[in-house]
């Protein structure tokens, strides 16, 4: 093979994703369910019934129809445990296949860049976004923010489609499945449904005022959005539970508003820093080299427009979850937030270098695309903040392999004890990428009482 610049930044790229996906696949080998809210959704299915389960927690919890659905279809109701280890296989799986048909539909590359740019965008959000814990290994947050995520990219992928030509005798199809997708999103979680139909919202605006065009589809499936939303998440009873028993800060909007400008702000600008080295080299090196011409009429916007576009919905998304939460934003959601942020940075520096393409047409020396994606894979590696040294840490030191042990100890402790109350010693190995919770001393807490009533015992408590 001749040695070139391509094949040089092909294979930085190939290696930044190794680096970051070999620990996610070796993890998942250690992965146990976790106590906070595993046990509780798995009981209430084995003890109630899947659906009688699921309308106690929509009346008494939770208005996230799609969530609920989910969380008590968990495998754990049917004493199946390894059902995790295989879980971030299935949620990389569709975090990848979700991506790569996002990337394909909007940018339209051939299927090497497609599969490069797709695992680049991979390994950025494994590495930079907030934990892999609430990605991957922690059941009832995978199906909450990631598998939305996704809902989410494949919605895109279907509206972009029912435009195209080679769609049109199958459209309506595509419609529904549009429609399907979005009813998905907003049962997932409140932060994405917000997203979501705030999104159409802009789109269908923008539409409307400067291309002077009433798109059906877009008022459509955003009236749709805003249908669920209402009647089935806001105004279910289980919300209304919670907006009065959570941690709802009620009719502290103010506080609300300036806490979400404020995040919107600290981390806008953290993960700008972040993505700019990625952002040159793509420009320079990929857009400058592949594409001559604008790949799609979806990039022929002022730029000023989707810059604005993207800063309304990351607030808003902050926005939800501040006024929801008054504990600060977690991890779980950061993660998404990211997500979402990376995806229209991207966007929004495709449009820059087609509006700026004869300025950087002048850059000559291709090299300097591949010593920057160089440098940006280094730096990601080294200043990776957390992830990757935790997870490296917890596979090299053997926390995860000794964790695993520790609980299947455990797990063979509570079988075998006759008696109804039981006393564990505190683990010793506690890997952070996997594990995030443990049971109390306290044998009231929720998560003791849903570990002992899954293990069909009367008290589990730790040693104090």
């Amino acid at each position: 093979m001749v040695f070139t610049s391509r094949n040089l930044a092909n294979s930085a790229l190939w290696l930044l994703f190794l680096i970051t996906v070999v620990p996610i696949g070796i993890l998942a080998m250690y992965n146990h369910p976790s106590v906070a809210d595993d046990y509780c959704f798995a009981y209430m299915t084995r003890d109630h019934g899947f659906w009688q389960a699921q309308k106690f927690y929509y009346d008494g919890w939770s208005g996230r129809y799609i969530s609920n659905m989910i969380f008590h279809a968990t495998p754990l109701a049917y004493g199946i445990f390894w059902f995790v280890k295989v879980m971030p296989f299935l949620i990389f799986g569709l975090l990848f296949h979700a991506s790569y048909s996002f990337i394909g539909e909007v940018l339209k590359p051939t299927w090497q860049h497609k599969l490069l740019l797709t695992i680049t965008f991979i390994s950025i959000f494994i590495i930079f976004s907030s934990s892999v814990v609430d990605t991957f290994y922690w059941y009832t947050s995978v199906f909450i923010f990631p598998t939305s995520l996704c809902f989410f990219l494949y919605l895109i992928v279907i509206i972009l489609r029912y435009y195209q030509f080679q769609y049109k005798r199958i459209k309506y199809w595509i419609a529904l499945l549009a429609a399907t997708l979005v009813f998905l999103v907003v049962g997932s979680n409140e932060v994405m449904m917000l997203f979501t139909i705030a999104f159409l919202g802009i789109v269908w605006g923008y539409l409307l005022l400067f291309e002077k065009r009433f798109d059906t589809l877009i008022f459509v499936l955003m009236l749709i959005g805003l249908y669920f939303a209402y009647f089935w998440v806001i105004q279910a009873k289980g919300n209304q539970v919670r907006m009065v028993g959570g941690n709802i800060l009620g009719g502290a909007i103010q506080q609300s508003l300036i806490d979400a400008l404020k995040s919107t702000f600290v981390n806008s600008i953290k993960w700008t820093g972040v993505l700019m080295f990625l952002a040159v080299s793509y420009s320079i090196f990929f857009l400058k080299k592949y594409y001559p011409q604008m790949p799609s009429n979806i990039f022929k916007i002022k730029i000023l427009i989707p810059i604005l576009g993207l800063f309304v919905l990351i607030f808003m998304m902050f926005f939800v979850i501040h006024y929801g939460n008054d504990m600060g934003v977690p991890d779980r959601v950061k993660n998404i937030i990211f997500a979402i942020y990376t995806l229209g940075f991207f966007y929004i520096v495709t449009i820059a270098h087609f509006a700026y393409l004869n300025e950087i047409r002048k850059i000559q020396n291709e090299w300097l695309g591949i010593i920057i994606i160089i440098v940006a894979v280094m730096v990601s590696i080294y200043f990776s903040g957390q992830n990757l040294k935790t997870m490296y840490t917890d596979v090299g030191l053997g926390i995860a392999k000794r964790y695993d042990q520790e609980m299947t100890q455990r797990y063979a402790q509570i079988r075998e004890s006759k008696s109804d109350s039981i006393y564990l010693a505190p683990l010793k190995n506690i890997p952070k990428s996997l594990c995030f919770d443990e049971i109390k001393t306290n044998e009231k807490h929720l998560w003791n009482k849903c570990y002992a009533t899954y293990f069909e015992k009367k008290v589990i408590i730790l040693k104090e």
